[in-house]
């Protein structure tokens, strides 16, 4: 009998490319993919830790789902991780897996559909980085490629910021192979990619083991920017961004090859967290907010055409109304293109959850109000600021009306079209001609 599995992916890129080479390994041993639920004899979760909602809607989700017809409930990725045993006490889950494990889950399916157990947790997070690549080596090749995709280059953390469960739940830093990145982009070009996103939890750190290029090199590593500009040479690519970023790591050399290669996009996501001086210290952020600043300033000065990105959070504990306006005013100094922000979420075993000084819910609720009123501001005038100019738009889905199209430009802004071809997965100029808050409106070219 062939089971069939469906997969539901939450979170970041990094879950998202995982889900997918997942897919890859359960099709290749013999498991049939299917993309209704109901049909699935075999539920995959692949999960985020980082704030309590998504674990919640996580169970929820299983809940929903599961049905008599349900063989085996598996839970893989950070909240596996940050579970552990305790996963097993809830919505009768088979298997829990971390996201080094992620190539042994046939294995573990076919022991639970066997009967050869009941309950199975794999997590084994490894700080030896050498076992930590053994499941890029056991990937089979990409079943599927779709015109725009992400490659993992890096992942897991060394920075130990006191709020984030990434290094409790994606181990130490790991930077793959140059030899093994460049050949898995040149399958995905080769097989009608057009757009390849790089991605990590921290990827401007990548120190990928270089191969020899030239008789009498020596092996050495190679950083994000010399790999960029190794990838930019490969046929086939017609845009490349990579995310996210660090701001300690933001180096000299990777805002150079922005002003130098065409393909890579003039758009960093750049996570501050918090104006403040004092926030950043006891978020062991490793940076000052004038260092953040200036260091986005040298990257303009370099490359003029460039924009941001950021992540925030409000209410961090003992954080005063006072500190609370320094990432105000630090917001409105960058005036960032599109931003992400959040409420604090306190996460079992950081160091911040053991601080004393939580915000009250209320009080964080109102500061992330009047933050997102602020960064909308901006994202506004970014988007008025395109109007009567012709933007290179790649479109990635329908719209809600018939006959219309959303894509993204190279900083990421939506933009919607009206047109009677199917846009989806090509690259087409659009007039800009209006704008509004999430996104602006357009005609092709």
């Amino acid at each position: 009998m062939a089971y069939k599995f469906y997969i539901e992916v939450y979170g970041c890129q990094m879950n998202v490319y995982d889900a997918s080479r997942i897919a890859d390994i359960m099709s290749t041993t013999g498991f049939i993919r299917t993309m209704e639920a109901s049909e699935a004899d075999i539920l995959i979760f692949y999960t985020c830790n980082i704030r309590e909602k998504a674990v919640n809607k996580l169970f929820s989700r299983i809940g929903a789902l599961k049905k008599q017809k349900t063989t085996v409930v598996a839970v893989g990725g950070c909240v596996a991780q940050g579970e552990g045993e305790a996963i097993f006490k809830r919505n009768n889950i088979n298997i829990s897996f971390g996201s080094q494990m992620y190539h042994e889950l046939p294995q573990y399916v076919n022991s639970v559909i066997e009967n050869k157990a009941d309950k199975i947790l794999s997590l084994n997070l490894n700080h030896d980085t050498n076992e930590q690549g053994a499941k890029f080596e056991c990937l089979p090749k990409r079943q599927t490629s779709s015109y725009s995709e992400f490659v993992t280059i890096q992942e897991g953390c060394n920075n130990f910021c006191t709020y984030c469960v990434v290094p409790y739940t994606r181990g130490c830093e790991y930077s793959r192979p140059v030899a093994d990145v460049l050949s898995e982009i040149k399958g995905l070009l080769a097989s009608g990619t057009k757009e390849i996103i790089l991605i990590g939890q921290n990827v401007n750190s990548y120190d990928g083991e270089a191969p020899y290029i030239n008789i009498g090199q020596t092996r050495g590593t190679w950083s994000l920017d010399r790999l960029i500009l190794e990838i930019s040479n490969l046929n086939g690519l017609k845009r490349l961004r990579y995310t996210t970023s660090h701001p300690k790591d933001l180096s000299i050399n990777l805002m150079k090859v922005h002003s130098q290669i065409p393909v890579l996009t003039p758009f960093v996501h750049v996570p501050v967290q918090s104006g403040n001086d004092r926030i950043l210290r006891i978020m062991n952020r490793k940076h000052t907010a004038l260092e953040y600043v200036e260091k986005l300033q040298q990257f303009k000065a370099i490359c003029p055409t460039i924009q941001f990105s950021s992540d925030f959070i409000v209410g961090f504990p003992t954080e005063t109304e006072d500190e609370f306006y320094d990432t105000i005013r630090l917001a409105q100094r960058v005036k960032y293109t599109t931003s992400y922000s959040f409420k604090y979420s306190r996460r079992k075993d950081t160091p911040a959850d053991k601080m004393e000084g939580q915000i009250p819910e209320d009080i964080k609720e109102n500061r992330l109000k009047i933050l997102q009123t602020s960064l909308l501001k901006d994202q506004i005038n970014h988007n008025k600021a395109i109007i009567g100019t012709t933007q290179e738009v790649l479109f990635d889905k329908a719209g809600k009306k018939k006959s219309q199209y959303i894509g993204k430009n190279i900083y990421l802004q939506s933009v919607i079209v009206e047109s009677d071809d199917n846009l989806i997965g090509n690259f087409r100029n659009v007039f800009i001609e209006s704008a509004r808050e999430n996104c602006v409106f357009g005609k092709l070219m």
